[in-house]
């Protein structure tokens, strides 16, 4: 094994906490951050709390496979035997288990200098964790070509050969072969084990099998003795063979072994109100309008830059639409009137999927494992609901939602009249991913890819009925839309839509589309189902009386305009002042040009965190994430660089005491991102 590879991923370990820490110590896996899990001996795990640590430092190496076991005056210990450790902070220690823990319940013991802590972890002989890209134990997971030594996309051949993956682990079983599984295919481990010189980290070897090429986005889980991982995703591109005759072929869609391309559309949103499709391109950071009248591209609205957008939805008027920014922890407000971005709304980590409910945005942040819900009219957060980890597809229809909890493999039902929240646990080992509801609310269709099916889940009575599609070539099944009582659910890893009935809860048919179909929407009028094929880039229109494809239409023809940044505050001074006082405030960060107001939003949940936050609660509370009438801004000065902002603050007698969240207005009508440096305290 070349040990560069070891070494790009060095940079992943100092991993980002993914809750506001807790005032006890809790231990989790370190690349899946699931606390279900065990954690086995020589593997990554983080500890989070309050006060771990007064430093924040990186451990170095002191030689090959050993980091310190004192890191910032701090160390840890379990069971009495001393830790490596790679990083510490206040809120989170990154540490190696040590061996001899064994299996059960081992205590953990956080020495800070001053004082000691104990916590508990789950130990036992196997607990793989993928890591991510993001360091968020989910989206991208951390892999790179072994032969290339490069991160992806990949192509399933390499200079003509097939193409081995290098994937990067923690909490392996030594002993046992590792089983892992893409869109619920088994593929070929060819060799796994500790990455020489790491300790805690390991690696597997993979060979892509040639029949996945063009399945796109894909997920990804690795089970060792027993333990299964958190799901990752992974990108495989289509071979050239398979784009030729498309439309586009020739002009610039051109595909390149291993070659990442400037349009990578990543799903849809039907608009019946004008007969639109519009796509993301979590590339190009855009959303394309596609008129499927003439089968152009009628409109491009640019994205902030760095967005990764995901999915999309329209509401019930067609008048508006929101986009995922998952790299940004924000929602995208677009008015369709217009086609143009008028807010960027900050909600949990990562968020992934939305629907809407009425003049209300329903948002799953599967970093955060919440759901946002956001009044589209003021433009705030109103509610934040704990769901469970990894919350991915959401559906909503009268006053239910039903959201997939892919890492915690469970699923949330929402009763929107008064934001209840319950649970339905799934059998072991199952992943949900996407969810559709029949206008009725009555009944639920979940895709399950790693199962290679889907569950149909009646509302009234909870119960679940689990429907096979391996059996009709349906293999990796993701995206699903229902219309009437027939569900169709796209197969990623085999080209193909399953149709299904879901009255009598069985499989109708399969029929083939193009390679990587990423997400659907029925056109009731024309009787269509529209299939954005992530391998090839194409909006395929199906005619559902022949289930064969009539049209195909090049989604990613056009580049965006302009430049897009989003304002990202990095710290505020200061953080807190009192009532009837009077203060310059002074925000460090970035991309501040056009930022135009400042406002201070009343958090309601008086820990801090304020509405839209992770960990702040319901977000209810009188006023909410409205802006603080007592708290006046003026003469708000940007330096040229963008990094600074000043302004003069008074806080009138009259203010409440507690927590606000400081949001920046922009020329854009941009609402800041998600913050977590910028809660401001108003005292006494």
């Amino acid at each position: 094994m070349n040990t560069r590879s070891a070494v790009a991923l060095a940079s992943l370990w100092a991993v980002f906490g993914i809750s506001q820490a807790p005032a006890q110590v809790s231990v989790m896996n370190g690349a899946s951050f699931d606390s279900s899990q065990p954690i086995a001996a020589g593997s990554f795990a983080s500890a989070f709390g309050q006060s771990l640590c007064a430093q924040t430092a990186a451990g170095n190496w002191i030689a090959p496979g050993q980091l310190p076991t004192t890191l910032g005056g701090c160390s840890v210990s379990v069971n009495g035997v001393p830790a490596m450790m790679q990083y510490v902070s206040p809120g989170q220690i990154n540490f190696i288990m040590p061996g001899g823990a064994g299996s059960g319940t081992a205590t953990v013991t956080i020495n800070t200098g001053s004082q000691t802590m104990n916590g508990s972890a789950v130990t036992g002989s196997a607990g793989p964790g993928i890591f991510a890209l993001n360091g968020m134990g989910m989206g991208e997971g951390a892999m790179l070509n072994a032969t290339m030594w490069q991160m992806g996309p990949f192509s399933t051949t390499t200079s003509g050969q097939p193409t081995y993956i290098a994937i990067y682990a923690t909490g392996l079983d030594p002993a046992t072969k590792p089983v892992v599984t893409i869109g619920g295919m088994p593929v070929e481990v060819m060799w796994f084990g500790n990455a020489p010189g790491f300790a805690g980290l390991q690696q597997i070897n993979i060979t892509l099998p040639a029949g996945m090429a063009g399945a796109g986005r894909v997920p990804m889980t690795i089970t060792s003795n027993g333990q299964t991982s958190n799901v990752t995703f992974m990108h495989v591109l289509p071979t050239s063979a398979m784009m030729q005759g498309m439309p586009g072929w020739g002009q610039g869609m051109m595909v390149g072994e291993n070659m990442a391309r400037g349009h990578e559309l990543s799903y849809l949103a039907f608009n019946p109100a004008n007969n639109t499709v519009l796509v993301t391109d979590e590339n190009d950071d855009a959303v394309r309008v596609v008129s499927l009248g003439s089968g152009t591209t009628a409109a491009t609205i640019t994205l902030p830059s760095g967005s990764q957008a995901h999915a999309i939805a329209v509401n019930a008027a067609g008048s508006l639409a929101a986009v995922t920014l998952s790299a940004q922890a924000s929602v995208a407000l677009i008015d369709l009137s217009q086609n143009k971005v008028v807010a960027v709304i900050g909600t949990g980590y990562y968020p992934s999927r939305l629907a809407f409910s009425g003049s209300t945005l329903l948002v799953t942040n599967s970093g955060s494992g919440t759901v946002s819900a956001i009044d589209t009219a003021s433009r705030t957060v109103t509610q934040t609901l704990t769901a469970g980890l990894g919350a991915s597809g959401i559906a909503a229809a009268g006053n239910t939602a039903v959201v997939a909890n892919m890492q915690a493999g469970s699923i949330s039902v929402i009763d929107l009249t008064n934001y209840g929240i319950s649970t339905i646990a799934l059998p072991a080992g199952t992943r949900p991913h996407e969810v559709a509801l029949n206008a009725q609310g009555t009944k639920a269709a979940i895709t399950t890819p790693m199962a290679d099916g889907f569950l149909i889940l009646d509302l009234a009575t909870k119960s679940l009925t689990n429907v096979a599609t391996s059996a009709w070539n349906g293999m990796g099944p993701g995206a699903v839309a229902i219309s009437g009582n027939t569900a169709y659910i796209a197969n990623q890893m085999t080209a193909s839509v399953t149709v299904a009935d879901l009255a009598a809860g069985s499989v109708v048919k399969t029929f083939a589309v193009d390679p990587g179909p990423m997400a659907l929407a029925v056109n009731a009028a024309k009787n269509q189902l529209l299939v954005l094929a992530e391998g090839t880039g194409t909006l395929d229109v199906v005619d559902l009386a022949s289930y064969t494809v009539a049209t195909r239409i090049n989604a990613g023809d056009t580049e965006r305009t302009g430049v897009f940044n989003m304002p990202l505050i990095s710290s505020i001074a200061p953080a807190s002042a009192a009532a009837g006082g009077s203060f310059t405030l002074t925000i460090a960060g970035s991309g501040f040009q056009s930022v135009q107001a400042i406002e201070f939003l009343l958090s309601g949940s008086g820990n801090g965190m304020g509405g839209g936050m992770m960990g702040s609660g319901n977000g209810a509370g009188a006023g909410a994430g409205q802006s603080d009438p007592n708290i006046k801004v003026t003469n708000i000065t940007v330096n040229a660089s963008g990094t600074q902002i000043t302004a003069a603050v008074q806080i009138l007698p009259g203010a409440a005491t507690g927590t606000r969240l400081i949001r920046l207005e922009t020329g854009y009508g941009t609402v800041m991102g998600m913050m977590t440096r910028s809660v401001f305290t108003v005292t006494k």
